[in-house]
């Protein structure tokens, strides 16, 4: 790459074909080496631990091949550029200048991870910052807006494109020390949450923990460059404004309830930015999704048991005496863009069998919306808004309940987490009869708590508002599942319940019983 970067810098100060051509040539050495490096990795990586260090590292070097290669194409693309030769000998000169400095940064790449250290990537990107910032960058940005079109415009494109892909390099040599959650942007932070658990923060390390549906990062902040070492904390990182939303809602359990959330131990994140973060300390146990698909059936009573109690406590804690509006067929109805793009012909039109006739999926949302006005409950309460089997971590040793994953609390209707808990529990892909039967125990559990609630404070359209809260999301729910055949349970499920509410008389509203057996039944 430091010949490509040479022979670049040659041809953009000295435009003549012959250079053109030695750069054309070399492409071929380029990619063969990045498919040595691809096979080489694909090789090691099988006999590795996907949690380890060493996997990690293998993975980061194919990660900076590929980096490399794309700054080679960069410079393979100068080529290309038409009228060089009539630019001043001046602008010339400023491009292979900053094509010099970036070909004198690639010093600090170094090929085996083994050699690599965290101060190389740091000094890398330090460069790509200053080289970004650069007079002769500027001076190029001068020119475009001197000529607009052009060669200028080209070369400006392409010399900001090498020094961004000098930064995603250093990211790169990060991650072959702390993993792919690790970057420039966010080490400074990673390292200073770390000393404030352990005193020589130069030696923790980062386990990526999940990739969430909208693209968030979490990941595990640990004492050492270990898997097996104990974890200080967790670090999340997504949009900036739901970022700032979980702060929000941390602050709102924090005023309420605060031994359900967790604390934040720093955060970088402010309006107008595009992605941000936080660290967030480690809570002890495990979440009621891991009891259920590991078949601890004990522990996820427990959990539940503790909930129950828990739920009862924050819902008298945070009564106000405002009405709840949770406008579930609105929430639906937002929602069905992406549940039909999923599955197209679960939510049908108008039907007409032998004179009986079906009602369309959106006139029954409309009809629902009208009647869940009368069932709304004369109070709000402090809700989750997210109330997964994955956002509830149970401690049995301190017999402890904590809720993660906040940014949708607000003050709303009790039920509306209690039936996204139901429904979470049912779409689990767990399909032996046996372990069904259990999380059918589990969904009764849930509900008799919130029923006995519901009549304890004179909640009287409980029922038929937890129906049209379950219709709401096992509608939703299918947009997550592509198993065609269970998708048609939950989306039945959800036809079926808006349509008996749809049916029911406004006097027989507060009558209505929720059939509990036969819809969480296989």
């Amino acid at each position: 790459m430091e010949n490509h970067c040479r022979l670049a810098e040659v041809y953009v100060t000295h435009p003549n074909e012959a250079t053109a051509h030695r750069l054309l040539n070399r492409k071929g050495y380029r990619k063969t080496l990045q498919e040595k490096v691809e096979l080489a990795v694909a090789q090691d990586v099988h006999r590795r631990k996907v949690e380890g260090r060493a996997f990690q590292q293998s993975k980061s070097l194919e990660r900076l091949a590929r980096l490399l290669d794309q700054l080679g194409q960069a410079c393979l693309e100068f080529t290309q550029v038409d009228a060089l030769q009539v630019l001043p000998e001046k602008r010339l000169k400023s491009y292979g200048k900053l094509l010099r400095r970036i070909r004198k940064s690639l010093v600090l790449v170094i090929i085996n991870p083994e050699d690599a250290n965290t101060r190389q990537g740091l000094k890398l990107g330090r460069r790509a910052s200053k080289i970004h910032a650069s007079r002769e960058l500027q001076a190029s940005d001068t020119a475009v807006e001197a000529s607009q079109t052009g060669p200028c415009q080209v070369l400006q494109f392409q010399l900001r494109r090498m020094v961004h892909l000098l930064s995603d390099i250093a990211d790169a040599l990060l991650a072959a020390n702390f993993g792919p959650a690790v970057r420039l942007q966010n080490y400074k932070q990673l390292r200073n949450a770390a000393h404030t658990f352990n005193e020589e923060p130069g030696s923790f390390g980062v386990e990526r923990l999940a990739l969430t549906r909208s693209g968030s990062t979490i990941a595990a902040l640990k004492a050492e460059h270990d898997a097996s070492s104990e974890v200080m904390a967790v670090y999340k990182e997504g949009q900036a404004d739901k970022v700032l939303e979980e702060l929000s809602g941390v602050d709102k359990w924090n005023k309420v309830f605060p031994k359900v959330a967790p604390s934040v131990i720093s955060h970088d994140v402010e309006h107008g930015q595009e992605l941000g973060s936080m660290v967030i300390e480690h809570l002890p146990g495990r979440t009621l999704e891991s009891m259920i698909l590991n078949g601890q059936w004990e522990s996820a009573r427990l959990l539940v048991s503790k909930l129950g109690k828990t739920q009862k406590k924050i819902w008298k804690s945070s009564w106000t005496g405002e009405r709840a509006e949770p406008e579930y067929m609105r929430q639906l109805t937002k929602r069905m863009p992406e549940t039909r793009q999923t599955h197209p012909a679960l939510f049908t039109g108008f039907q007409s069998i032998c004179g009986m006739s079906r009602p369309d999926f959106n006139e029954l949302t409309q009809k629902v919306s009208s009647i869940e006005k009368r069932v709304n409950p004369p109070f709000c309460v402090l809700i989750h808004g997210d109330f997964n089997v994955d956002n509830l971590i149970y401690d049995e040793i301190e017999d402890r309940i904590y809720f993660i994953d906040l940014h949708r609390a607000s003050y709303s209707d009790y039920v509306q987490d209690i039936s996204v808990l139901m429904v979470s529990i049912y779409r689990l892909p767990v399909m032996e009869p046996a372990a069904r039967a259990k999380m059918m125990s589990l969904i009764k559990q849930l509900h008799q708590f919130a029923r006995r609630f519901a009549q304890s404070n004179g909640d009287l359209g409980f029922d038929a508002r937890i129906a049209i809260a379950l219709a709401r999301s096992f509608a939703t729910s299918t947009r997550f599942i592509y198993d065609e055949v269970f998708a048609r349970k939950l989306a039945f499920r959800a036809n079926y319940l808006l349509e008996t509410v749809a049916l029911l008389a406004e006097d027989k509203l507060e009558k209505y019983k929720l059939p509990l057996e036969e819809l969480f039944s296989e």
